[in-house]
């Protein structure tokens, strides 16, 4: 084996080191690395410079080989080899394609329905000056993560696939200008890497793997776009072109019966046994507070659109608006009162048992003596898959049905 031939194999393992492990594929197997902060950060960024040497490894090879009388076949396989990994890490980098959208472009609500038409899911956001905003969650499945940096209350948005679940993020302290990078999938929810702070941070979590990092959240809803419209008819709806990355990827996830929500086809092992008193993929709304975690099937939305209950020590509605599209988790005390409520005669609005008060259920009092007060939303996963939530919250209650957990030793 001549000198240029051990150069070229060289600069090919050196290539794979530094790219394989953060693609898809590879990750099935290293995400566990990839999910803590020395791992994001060897994987992530140090290993462009062993990219850089693999690079210049294999020009220097070719150089030497063209003088001295051409390029063997071990070459050439080399090269070809080389060549490949270099496309595949193009096509399979998490780095490259799932980039977060940092300068979003927004439309209006019309021009949204007249795009993706009335039944299109969005991830609906009130930021903290009270500004609605939408996103298109089909297209948000590819960057993740979403920056709103305008006004006086920015946040992030972030959603994950394989969960079904979004979360949103107040832009402040350590927190206000994140360099972020999609580093790997744990348990089935996204993991991203915040390179300013240089932690790992668990979108189930809602913090640093270490807890060094907790994120503010914004209380998020998952709904149709005529739904939200309904509700929020001055909302901005955020909207990108489709690329040529979007179609690849979701035609791989659909080949693995990613997005369907009958199949039970899951991507990454799970934490723990499999919980089976839900179906595997059922949307339920997860709420945590103070250690104490709860189910609400939207069965149960739908068989009683107001949902009174404590968790946490936080007294709790949960509403169901639009058919049981739009479901929203409210603490239930405004000022010194702890309200009740029951259906009102105007179609989704409500009334408190305590001043007769007349609410929306956007938690805007809009009649009597509470005219003008806001219930406070509730950051929750909206319609999450169950198996997921589950899986990251062992034992948790589920409303109306507070049974032993039925699990499966099946881990995968």
């Amino acid at each position: 084996m001549t000198i240029p031939e051990m150069m070229a194999i060289g600069a090919v393992l050196l290539s794979a080191l530094a790219i394989l492990p953060g693609t898809l594929g590879i990750l099935m197997f290293t995400n566990r690395v990839e999910a803590s902060a020395s791992g994001a950060r060897l994987i992530y960024f140090r290993a462009m410079w062993l990219l850089v040497a693999a690079i210049l490894l294999m020009a220097y090879a070719a150089f030497e080989a063209s003088g001295a009388g051409g390029f063997s076949l071990l070459f050439k396989l080399s090269a070809l080899a080389f060549a490949g990994v270099l496309g595949f890490g193009f096509f399979m980098h998490t780095k490259l394609l799932f980039q977060p959208i940092k300068k979003p472009i927004f439309i209006s609500l019309d021009h949204a329905l007249e795009k993706f038409g009335p039944d299109e899911e969005v991830v609906g956001i009130i930021d903290d000056d009270g500004n609605p905003w939408a996103f298109v969650a089909r297209l948000a499945r590819r960057p993740h993560i979403v920056y709103q940096p305008s006004g006086d209350a920015p946040f992030l948005m972030t959603h994950c696939i394989l969960a079904h679940s979004s979360m949103a993020y107040a832009l402040e302290g350590k927190f206000a200008n994140p360099d972020i990078s999609i580093t790997a999938a744990l348990s089935n929810n996204m993991v991203f890497y915040e390179k300013t702070n240089q932690c790992s941070v668990i979108q189930m979590h809602n913090q640093s793997r270490d807890g060094a990092l907790p994120l503010r959240t914004v209380p998020t809803v998952a709904c149709s776009l005529a739904a939200w419209k309904a509700l929020y008819p001055q909302s901005k709806v955020w909207m990108r072109n489709i690329e040529w990355r979007d179609i690849f990827y979701l035609k791989l996830l659909a080949r693995a019966d990613v997005i369907d929500p009958k199949s039970p086809v899951m991507v990454y092992p799970l934490q723990h046994p499999q919980d089976n008193r839900l179906g595997m993929k059922s949307n339920v709304n997860g709420v945590y507070i103070n250690g104490e975690a709860k189910a609400y099937p939207i069965a149960a939305s739908l068989a009683e659109r107001l949902i009174h209950d404590e968790v946490g020590g936080t007294p709790l509605l949960v509403i169901a608006a639009q058919d049981a599209d739009f479901i929203q988790v409210y603490d239930r005390r405004v000022g010194e009162r702890t309200l009740s409520f029951k259906s009102a005669e105007g179609p989704d609005n409500m009334v408190d048992n305590e001043t007769g008060s007349e609410w929306s259920p956007t938690g805007q009092c809009i009649g009597g003596e509470l005219s003008g007060a806001r219930l406070t939303p509730i950051a929750h996963y909206n319609k999450i898959f169950w198996y997921v939530w589950s899986d990251y919250h062992p034992g948790s209650a589920i409303y109306g049905a507070e049974t032993t957990p039925e699990l499966t030793e099946t881990a995968a």
